[in-house]
């Protein structure tokens, strides 16, 4: 299953709330705040934790995606959305997700344009973004991403206005 087909599962089981903005450009949740592109978002609210998705993980792997979330974080305003070993990097658009696997980080990164870097062990061309899949096990292999994490969420934001 997808992690977009596991979160529509998800949230098949939780309320939702939708409400009509006057300000027809964003929609914030009544009930948690969130602030979403899309008129009638469809969620469930709260964004989960990094304790919750980190537990039980080796400390190396944790302390990878402790780095990895404080270096997106630092960006700008990044809301993080974790469920069981899922992590959403969003502005108020999805920019980058991650999947905490064995032994490494499976990191997606959403970019404008195909990125020939060899680092990436796929990439996949959709409608309006190039997804480019990453394994995250060192280090060394988190500097390697920083800048197109940086410019996936400098697309996102740019988007915003």
């Amino acid at each position: 299953m997808s992690f977009r087909q596991d979160c529509m599962t998800y949230l098949e089981g939780h309320q939702v709330y939708e409400e009509v903005p006057e300000d027809f450009m964003s929609w914030a949740c009544p009930r948690c705040d969130r602030i979403f592109r899309q008129v009638n978002q469809r969620h469930a609210c709260g964004v989960g934790s990094a304790a919750t998705l980190l537990k039980n993980r080796p400390p190396a792997l944790a302390d990878l995606y402790r780095k990895l979330e404080t270096t997106v974080r630092g960006f700008g305003d990044v809301e993080v959305v974790t469920r069981d070993r899922y992590a959403l990097f969003r502005t108020t658009r999805i920019f980058a997700d991650l999947t905490v696997m064995r032994d490494a980080l499976r990191v997606v990164i959403h970019l404008g344009r195909k990125a020939g870097a060899p680092h990436f062990i796929k990439i996949v061309q959709g409608d309006n973004r190039v997804s480019h899949v990453a394994l995250v096990r060192t280090a060394e292999d988190l500097r390697t991403i920083i800048p197109f994490l940086r410019e996936a969420f400098d697309l996102a934001v740019s988007e915003e206005s």
